[in-house]
């Protein structure tokens, strides 16, 4: 083999290992482990029942993490009324400006017509998840929540809010590397 072969060689090797090599940034806490994009930046913060830490990304968007009994569940709804219920309490002078209304008011309540984020479940470290990501990139949660994590009943709840592109596939990739500490 030539010289410049080996070069070629060497050099796509060196370039293949440098650009797949990832450095990792470990949130550990001692219920779980996550890891995070390198360029994140962790905060321990004083949780009064539970035990919380933010993390901040490269564009300084917040992500909150809180494990505990207290932990916010993922059970959002939004009543949704009939057109109907809206005409009537309008002529009573109620306020409707901020209520949901439709022409199947019971299919659009029970799919999360008007929420703004979907929701679907996940297993990880055989444990049941559920995870929430924005309808509009950008506008609403991303997050997941897992409930009875241990025989204390402790939950878990990772939330961002408002993230851009590229911080929700960072947070959503990493959720797949939560491990619970048993």
């Amino acid at each position: 083999m030539n010289v410049l072969k080996k070069i070629r060689i060497y050099l796509l090797a060196t370039l293949f290992i440098c650009c797949t090599k990832e450095s990792n940034n470990k949130a550990d806490s001692s219920h779980y482990s996550i890891i995070l994009p390198q360029d994140w930046k962790k905060i321990n913060v004083q949780g009064i029942d539970s035990d919380v830490q933010i993390v901040i990304t490269k564009n300084g968007d917040s992500i909150y993490f809180d494990f505990g009994k207290f932990s916010e569940k993922f059970d959002e709804t939004n009543k949704v009324f009939s057109i109907a219920q809206i005409k009537k309490y309008k002529a009573m002078g109620m306020d409707t400006d901020n209520l949901f209304f439709s022409n199947a008011p019971e299919i659009d309540q029970a799919q999360g017509t008007f929420l703004k984020e979907y929701y679907y479940y996940v297993t990880i470290d055989k444990v049941r998840g559920k995870i929430k990501v924005p309808k509009i990139i950008g506008k609403g949660e991303v997050g997941i929540y897992f409930d009875s994590v241990d025989n204390k009943n402790n939950r878990l709840s990772i939330i961002g809010k408002n993230l851009n592109e590229n911080d929700q596939k960072e947070i959503l990739k990493s959720f797949n590397t939560i491990k619970f500490k048993r």
